[in-house]
């Protein structure tokens, strides 16, 4: 496989949420629409946590680890590019836990290309590469603590958003992801992997869009 075409997209704001030009047509990101459709347990589960720890203690957690997800997606976008890169400082522990699963993909089609799809979305997904042997859709993130997987249904359904938006963009490219990985990388320990095969995919891509539906939905019903 060779590489792929890299696209941009413009990144606009639209009611102060992400939105993205491009081909004439301005979409709403994959996690603007995952952010304002997110179920109301989720939401639930967040504001007991700030409750628990205090708002002071949540906000300072919620900023550390943004910018340690910011700094290490950087590291990674150019260690994949084989560009120069330095290691933040505070970093190490996030870098020395996903560096593994970084050191077993075989090839790398697209770094944060942007994609999109006729029914109206478009993003920036982390990397489609060669991992194993397979076609991978991978998204990277950083946890304090490992995350269970019914904790992170947004994060499943980002990439499945994701790997059909590749697969129209690269359609004529002969592209066809049906496997996706999300890879977080931990401060203390080693990476963990969440890999969707097909079936899962499938299922995901379908809970995305409803998700789509009702940010469309009410959208419209904001607008009348």
């Amino acid at each position: 496989m060779a590489q792929l075409p890299h696209y941009k997209a413009k990144q606009v704001s639209v009611n102060r949420k992400r939105y993205y030009e491009i081909e004439g047509h301005c979409y709403p990101g994959v996690t603007t629409i995952l952010s304002a459709t997110k179920p109301r347990e989720a939401k639930e589960r967040l504001f007991r946590w700030r409750d628990r720890i205090g708002a002071d203690e949540a906000n300072r957690i919620t900023t550390t680890a943004s910018r340690a997800g910011t700094k290490i997606h950087k590291v990674i976008k150019a260690y994949l590019k084989s560009e120069p890169w330095e290691l933040p400082p505070g970093t190490e522990g996030f870098w020395q836990s996903i560096l593994p699963v970084l050191n077993r993909i075989e090839e790398t089609l697209l770094v944060e290309g942007a994609v999109w799809h006729p029914l109206q979305f478009a993003g920036y997904p982390d990397a489609l590469i060669v991992y194993e042997g397979q076609l991978i859709l991978c998204d990277w993130k950083t946890a304090r603590r490992p995350k269970q997987a019914d904790w992170i249904e947004d994060y499943f359904l980002q990439v499945a958003a994701y790997s059909w938006a590749v697969n129209w963009v690269y359609r004529d490219c002969g592209i066809k992801v049906e496997q996706a990985m999300v890879a977080i990388a931990l401060a203390d320990a080693e990476a963990q992997l969440f890999t969707l095969q097909a079936d899962s995919l499938n299922e995901h891509w379908r809970s995305f869009q409803k998700r789509l539906k009702q940010f469309y939905d009410r959208q419209r019903w904001q607008t009348r």
